[in-house]
């Protein structure tokens, strides 16, 4: 037994320059990465995450002002507009609409829509302040000067201590899952899934085994957890292929999502025109399951709720909507290098989309349906190049809008910090630390 250990200490006692110098390495780029020296954008203007939790920014008040005595914390109602729900309030029909007219260069409160918060302080029957939380990033507080009979306002960023922590994971059963096996909430599988959406299938491709590791921002107020902010760095092994992505913003203060070859994420084809969708039809030959004869299908048949919102899979033109007793109702997009999409059976199209709308990638341009020749509700999705039907579950998209020659040096330093961090974390995490030392140097690194 006692050689047994002998051999052992042996063992790490040989290993230990190499894990010397990968921890001091490691602790290195953890700081660089912390401190901001790789200058990595923190500004997640990209994505909006919600506030989660029901966070009351705090009213400055005005010494010379009167000290409201009365908080209400109030919704705007389906059908309703902010005067009106100000009026149901108790706020006089006038001081409702001074309020609105006197703040609307700073924010349009014309704008709140069913469902919103605000909040409303009074001294007395007087208002005197007046709060509403734009976004997870600022909130409008409005001061009422009485004896001057005057409204002014101010746009306040909320006060949020932002970390940048590491997140791991391991996919058991789906990307849901295992986020919040990870202590995660699952808004941050929704920007995953976001930020992958053009390489992995989350509905087919996934499987057991599958892992993740992510520097994610996390935006805290006086101490507790609120909301994520930017993903910065991540990387998803999708069936043994290692899928790694980086936030890199260029000196023209333009931010995106690259590889590491200087690929960008976004290709010119989303993978699917539905946010949740099961393949009920694939491409190729099939027998007609209302004719019953077989027949080439020139697309793939995604099942899904009627009603169910489509979204245009690239950018494009729309070249044709229309009704046929086959298709149903219909939309065609026009896209570049002589690509067209096709959207069939539809139950309805979207508001404003017409024949030479240009459209965007992602914009809502109709509704799953069951209309023309079907057994139920499905969307018929194909896609064509220079007339010829392609299978779309297939297709290599072209990326868009690489790194410029011009800033590849600058990407490439930040992309193999990014790396060696990623690894070296992984690597920690693979040692003899338990679960909760490792948690404990991530609190201390982090």
């Amino acid at each position: 037994m006692v050689d047994k250990i002998n051999k052992i200490l042996r063992k790490w006692k040989s290993r230990l320059p190499l894990i010397f110098i990968i921890t001091i390495l490691f602790l290195f780029l953890t700081g660089v990465f912390i401190k901001g020296k790789l200058e990595l954008d923190t500004n997640p203007k990209d994505q909006t995450p919600v506030i989660k939790k029901n966070t009351q920014p705090e009213v400055h008040h005005d010494p010379l002002l009167p000290i409201a005595d009365r908080h209400l914390d109030r919704v705007v109602k389906r059908g309703d507009t902010i005067l009106k729900s100000l009026q149901d309030d108790g706020v006089p029909a006038k001081v409702a609409y001074r309020l609105v007219q006197e703040t609307r260069e700073l924010y349009d409160l014309k704008r709140i829509k069913a469902g919103k918060k605000y909040s409303l302080y009074f001294a007395g029957e007087e208002l005197v302040n007046f709060v509403y939380i734009i976004d997870g990033n600022q909130y409008l507080e409005v001061h009422r000067h009485i004896e001057e009979d005057q409204f002014t306002g101010k746009l306040v960023s909320i006060p949020y201590e932002v970390r940048n922590e590491f997140v791991r994971g391991e996919v058991t059963y789906s990307l849901f899952n295992a986020i919040l096996q990870c202590g995660e909430q699952a808004e941050l599988a929704d920007l995953m899934a976001s930020l992958y959406e053009y390489d992995i299938d989350f509905n087919r491709d996934i499987r057991e085994k599958d892992h993740f590791s992510l520097l994610v921002e996390k935006k805290y107020l006086e101490g507790n957890f609120v909301q994520y902010g930017a993903i910065l760095a991540a990387e998803f092994v999708n069936r043994g292929n290692s899928i790694k992505i980086l936030r890199f913003t260029d000196p023209e203060g333009r931010t995106d999502y690259y590889h590491p070859d200087g690929k960008a994420v976004k290709k010119m084809f989303r993978r699917c025109p539905l946010p949740f969708m099961r393949v009920t039809s694939s491409y190729g030959w099939r027998r007609h399951p209302v004719e019953g004869f077989s027949s080439r299908h020139n697309g793939v048949d995604f099942g899904a709720p009627r009603g169910t919102r489509v979204l245009a899979t690239a950018s494009g033109v729309v070249q044709r909507i229309a009704f046929t007793g086959i298709n149903g109702r219909y939309i065609v997009l026009r896209h570049p290098n002589r690509y067209a999409s096709y959207y069939l059976h539809l139950s309805g199209v979207a508001k404003g989309i017409k024949v030479g709308k240009r459209v965007a990638q992602g914009q809502l341009i109709g509704y799953v349906g069951s209309s023309g020749r079907t057994t139920g509700p499905h969307l018929h999705y194909g896609l064509q190049k220079n007339g010829l039907y392609l299978n779309p579950l297939s297709l290599k998209s072209p990326s868009k809008n690489p790194i410029k020659k011009i800033y590849r040096k600058e990407f490439n330093r930040r992309a193999t910090a990014f790396i060696l961090t990623l690894e070296g974390h992984k690597l920690l995490a693979r040692m003899v630390l338990s679960p909760p030392r490792l948690d404990i140097m991530n609190r201390l690194l982090l």
